[in-house]
């Protein structure tokens, strides 16, 4: 069940209902957790993170925590590829909050690690915030 919260967080995101989005990112956390499902609780923890990050009420520190949680876990997991756009998201939230050196120094390595696995949608992605700045 995790997993369809966590998509369902995705597609609520996409189409800007981010009250929805928050509510099924939270579910799909508490859903992971029950069950020891390690990498779908960071990359909710992650999205969570970007969702909250778009309130500009909301504070930092808490935002980045919940981003920083889900980058710690999926590189214990060695999931580079999620860890990777973690980094973006954690770039990207900076980025929003005019804070441009701890925007560029995750960005760049977000674009660092989708260079060297060949990840040219989530690279684009990274250099499109990066030229913002």
């Amino acid at each position: 069940m995790s997993r369809l919260y966590f998509v369902l967080t995705m597609i609520s995101f996409a189409s800007g209902d981010l009250t929805s989005a928050r509510i099924s990112a939270e579910k799909a956390i508490e859903l992971s957790q029950n069950c020891d499902e390690k990498h779908f609780e960071a990359i909710s923890k992650i999205w969570l993170g970007r969702i909250l990050g778009k309130d500009q009420k909301s504070e930092v520190d808490k935002v980045t925590q919940d981003i920083h949680e889900g980058i710690k876990i999926l590189d214990e997991l060695r999931l580079k590829p999620f860890s990777a756009q973690g980094s973006l998201f954690l770039g990207e939230l900076y980025a929003n909050r005019e804070q441009s050196d701890k925007a560029l120094e995750n960005l760049r390595k977000a674009e660092g690690m989708f260079n060297e696995m060949g990840i040219d949608y989530w690279l684009g992605k990274t250099q499109e915030i990066m030229e913002r700045l």
